[in-house]
């Protein structure tokens, strides 16, 4: 049997529009799938609409709860999209770094999205989009959601700010995928996401390969959109299996000593 036990505890971090306790999980069948293989995983339960300040501190609780039911010195953190910007400003600004072994990346806007830029210029379908969705998520456990803030943090604008002010600490292991669609067997929610962020060029539906990349660049998920790459959508792409995918990545946090 694979053993994917790594020295730290995995948290698993969720991006925009989904909470780990809605009845779709976001990571698919990912979580059980890990726990079979050994490993010790957690989900990270921010808001799904919440802006980046609000929900890395929610990880900060959350991290802190790991830490003292385990025992463990650290955790190993994966975040997919919105998410990744979650922990780098958790690692940074609330000064986590110490407790966390590494840092694992997967489609997230790193350097923004114009598409976003876009949208929310367009301010009367942002406004009615932002209340409905605010409105959903707070019936569901939103603490705090903030659409406009969500959103116009991943604006090339402000996601160059935010690097500059939220570096990288020499204390974790940084490292990164994208991913990106192909046009082959695209479905309508491919389609649907390919257009609304045309801005940005060649996309996995939501966020460029180019701004996924951040610290240790692992390369380019072909074929494989934004969903597919966590699993949640449960089908497999063609050269692509996500459970594959994380088996390897966790048995490689676990053989680097993470």
């Amino acid at each position: 049997m694979t053993d994917c036990r790594t020295r730290y505890p995995l948290l698993l971090i969720h991006g925009l529009n989904c909470r780990d306790d809605w009845i779709f999980s976001y990571w698919g069948p990912l979580t059980d799938l890990l726990r079979a293989h050994g490993a010790a995983v957690y989900l990270s339960g921010q808001d799904a609409w919440g802006g980046v300040p609000g929900n890395a501190r929610a990880l900060l609780r959350r991290g802190e709860e790991i830490l003292a039911e385990t025992g463990s010195e650290k955790l190993n953190l994966i975040a997919h999209s919105k998410g990744g910007v979650e922990a780098r400003y958790l690692l940074s600004t609330l000064g986590f770094a110490p407790r966390a072994a590494s840092l694992t990346t997967i489609c997230t806007p790193h350097r923004g999205s114009k598409a976003a830029a876009e949208w929310l210029a367009r301010e009367r379908v942002c406004r009615i989009a932002g209340r409905g969705l605010e409105g959903f998520w707070r019936a569901r456990g939103d603490r705090d959601p903030d659409f406009p803030a969500a959103v116009s943090a991943l604006t090339p604008e402000a996601m160059e700010r935010f690097n500059r002010e939220n570096p990288d600490s020499p204390l974790v292991y940084y490292q990164s995928w994208g991913a990106r669609l192909d046009g082959a067997g695209w479905d309508p929610m491919d389609r649907l996401q390919l257009w609304l962020t045309r801005a940005d060029g060649p996309t996995d539906g939501l966020v460029s390969p180019e701004s996924a990349v951040w610290g240790r660049w692992r390369g380019t998920l072909e074929g494989v959109s934004h969903q597919d790459g966590v699993g949640g959508r449960r089908r497999k792409r063609p050269g692509f299996d996500a459970g594959e995918f994380y088996i390897r990545l966790v048995q490689e946090l676990a053989e680097m000593g993470f």
